[in-house]
Parts: structure tokens; sequence; C-alpha cells
């Protein structure tokens, strides 16, 4: 049986003075990373080329992310500035970002989080035994995540811990 959590459960000190790395601005990405900025903490975007003018000018994600005012990094200084990294591109996706970009940049004590359990569930994801991994799976797509914060309440979410390396 699973526990049910409040706000009052949580806090968010435990993530006040760290950089959280968002990787994918499209439906999850947009709405955690305002949520988290808009809640007082630091938040970059993680992006694969995100600093190539080509790539920027086809990707509307990308644009979105800027227009919002975040500083927009390829994916691997995003995640070695970072402490938190919540990895919210697609699911066919994540293997290959995690592989080429993600992992070479994690160090001891980052904890990783996913929306979705797939990638780590099937292997295709495995993580160094030195880092957090756990799960945050809004039951909701992002704009509804979004709009019920921006509206003072919150959307239920699955919570799980993979990996408790600290």
């Amino acid at each position: 049986m699973g526990k049910i959590y409040y706000d009052s459960d949580a806090s968010l000190d435990h993530l006040k003075g760290k950089t959280i790395c968002v990787i994918g601005y499209g439906s999850q990405g947009h709405a955690h990373a305002l949520n988290l900025r808009d809640s007082g903490l630091n938040v970059v975007i993680g992006y694969p080329h995100a600093h190539d003018k080509r790539v920027q000018a086809k990707s509307v994600t990308l644009r979105t992310a800027l227009a919002d005012g975040f500083s927009v990094l390829n994916v691997p200084e995003a995640v070695a500035a970072s402490q938190v990294v919540m990895v919210l591109a697609p699911d066919e996706a994540q293997a290959g970002l995690y592989k080429s970009f993600i992992e070479p940049s994690l160090k001891k004590g980052d904890l990783l989080l996913f929306a979705h359990g797939f990638n780590v569930h099937y292997n295709q994801i495995i993580p160094p035994d030195n880092i957090d991994v756990a799960l945050i799976a809004p039951k909701g797509p992002g704009h509804l995540v979004r709009r019920i914060y921006t509206e003072g309440a919150g959307v239920p979410c699955l919570v799980a811990i993979q990996q408790d390396a600290s």
C-alpha cells in the first residue's frame, strides 16, 4: 500500500541553493520548469545543441524556453551545472540523450528524476550507483499541471525511489 503525502509533508528547503536542470521543454518540461522557478528555485533548461542558431530557428520548444526567460544550455553544460536533473524529453529519446549527454556529466550525489519509469525499469538507462534516482510523475498533462499551479493548487503525483545513494 502506498503512502499519501501532502504539501505539509514536504519542504522546498532541500532544493534551495541548488540548480535544477530540466531536460526538455515540451508538455511536462515547461510545466515543471515554470512551477519550480515560480516557487523560488534556480532552474536551467538542458537542450541538445542549444547554442546552434539553426536548431533555435527550427525548435518551437527551444524558442519558447528562451522567451520564457530561462537560461538554456547544451545538455552536458546544464547537467554539469546542476545537482538535480529532471529528464522530461520524450521516452524514445531519453536513452540516447542519457548515454551521449547526461551520463558523462553526472556527479556523485546528483539526483536524477524522471516523470515516466519506462527507460529505467527496462534498463535502457542504468544510472551509476553514486547518484539518487527517483520518479515524480504528475497525474495530468503539463498544461493542466501548470494551470492548477497558477491557481494555487497542484495535481496528484506518483513518487517512487529507484535508487537511494544518499
